[in-house]
């Protein structure tokens, strides 16, 4: 008995496109916004502009008395120095929360309405806010679990011309995001919809996941089915009547002839998206262990070990302004590293002044304990980056290549010692898989977005018109099924 036959194999890509084709769709189409809007976020250059200068004349207390004052016996993970309005406040990160402590009086910072009002003010450089704030632990465009140590935030509004919503950190009375009506609106058009981000579906990440996944899938599964009777249906040699290559007409021949046309860039689009759900733990992007960190730092800084510079790391240039610092430690010696607005320095955790560029054979010779009794296969300096690695024109990274069974590779930033980025066999594939189907970061593209974004809209346009004509088809044949049964 054969259980596949084309009369199945056509009903089952029919009802797949009755049930999937305008989900398909809104893809297509909010994949071409995403191109131009990102999803809400305050990234870290946009937050130090709206920081003041620190001003360690300002600090009273170190970071160990601070730290004394929270009434913790474990230590924190990590410490770093900025100023909340006019005042220096410490972070501290412990067991995946943010906890703050004035720095001029070693007081915790207790975070109410007034004071998340009084940093939005502050950040935001107008006097006149929105007199609700609310405090909310998720909402639309707070999903995000980088905010999760920040949580629950306080939410308001400004007034002004773009209607912008800040949201505060219950912990540490920073500002951690920002949103205007604009991204907002077209968020609505792009992300949401793109990634299926509605919040009562996101907060339950793994039935997002699934949900997701299996959505892409059955979408994949409708367009193989679709290409291959597609192929079935076209006659090279023997022609249909009147010297034709499909049998179809009208709506039925223009999805005939764009799904072979673009029949295999929305598989490829498919699989690729689906792909980013990691289906069955298979490839995904790398990130450093815990293992690994510790082995590069060489040391876990102890609180005594967190000592203030005597003098402020932008000291010697007039045209930097540190905005903060924070320690941390490579090859078991503690370093502070500064950041501005132009950028991150390591300085020396004593005096403040800036440490020199790291030589290659230091940074290898710290690499050698990431992966130990693995020898190293190449190391290459880097100005401009490489396929896997996407490179600042202001740092120089050295690219550490061990000669594993992974090919591991860690990209290494010569000013701060610290590791940018890493890569294995199996991220690599996931980076051609993903970022190459899917956001089309393919050489000589990659670097070239506006020939990118052409070459996006050109297959997005074949998508669209082909499940445009699907779904006239399934509306024409739900309408007939309706009318025969009335």
């Amino acid at each position: 008995m054969q259980i596949v036959t084309m009369r199945r194999v056509h009903l089952l890509h029919r009802w797949l496109g009755i049930s999937l084709g305008l989900f398909i769709l809104l893809w297509f189409l909010s994949g071409l916004v995403m191109l131009f809007v990102e999803y809400p976020q305050l990234k870290p250059g946009e937050r130090l502009e709206h920081e003041q200068a620190l001003n360690l004349r300002l600090v009273k207390v170190n970071p160990g008395q601070a730290w004394a004052s929270l009434n913790d016996p474990n230590s924190p993970e990590s410490v770093r120095l900025s100023m909340l309005g006019m005042r220096p406040v410490y972070s501290f990160l412990q067991d995946k929360q943010r906890l703050a402590v004035w720095a001029d009086s070693g007081q915790p910072v207790v975070v109410d309405p007034a004071l998340a009002k009084q940093s939005a003010r502050h950040f935001s450089g107008l006097h006149s806010i929105n007199e609700t704030t609310d405090l909310i632990d998720h909402d639309q465009w707070s999903i995000s679990s980088s905010l999760n140590t920040h949580r629950p935030l306080y939410r308001t509004a400004l007034h002004d011309a773009e209607s912008t919503e800040l949201y505060v950190s219950s912990r540490t009375g920073e500002v951690v995001l920002d949103t205007n009506r604009s991204e907002r609106a077209w968020n609505w058009a792009g992300s949401v919809i793109h990634w299926v981000y509605f919040t009562p579906l996101r907060m339950a990440r793994e039935v997002w996941r699934q949900v997701v996944m299996w959505i892409a899938g059955a979408g994949l599964l409708l367009a193989v089915l679709g290409l291959w009777l597609g192929i079935q249906r076209l006659r090279i040699r023997r022609r249909y009547s009147q010297g034709r290559h499909s049998p179809y007409h009208g709506w039925k021949y223009w999805h005939h002839t764009v799904g072979l046309a673009a029949g295999i860039f929305c598989i490829t689009w498919l699989f690729s998206g689906w792909l980013s759900m990691t289906p069955f733990g298979w490839f995904s992007d790398r990130s450093l262990s815990a293992e690994e960190a510790g082995a590069w730092s060489g040391h876990v800084l102890s609180l005594e070990d967190m000592r203030l510079p005597v003098q402020s790391p932008s000291a010697g240039n007039k045209e930097i302004s540190t905005k903060e610092i924070e320690w941390l430690a490579f090859a078991g010696r503690p370093y502070l590293l500064a950041r501005s607005v132009e950028g991150e320095t390591l300085v020396d955790a004593s005096s403040g002044g800036k440490i020199p560029s790291f030589t290659a054979d230091a940074l290898i010779k710290q690499a050698m304990l990431l992966r130990p009794g693995t020898a190293i296969e190449n190391t290459v300096w880097l100005t401009e980056g490489d396929a896997y690695f996407r490179q600042d024109k202001n740092r120089k990274v050295l690219r550490v290549t061990f000669a594993d069974k992974q090919r591991t590779s860690y990209y290494i930033d010569e000013a701060t010692a610290r590791i940018l980025g890493s890569q294995d066999s199996g991220s690599r594939v996931y980076r051609w898989l993903f970022n190459g189907l899917h956001r089309m970061d393919i050489p000589p593209l990659g670097d070239r977005l506006l020939a990118r974004r052409i070459v996006i809209f050109t297959l997005s346009a074949g998508g669209i018109l082909l499940t445009i004509a699907g779904l006239v088809l399934a509306w024409r044949r739900i309408r007939r099924s309706i009318s025969t049964h009335v």
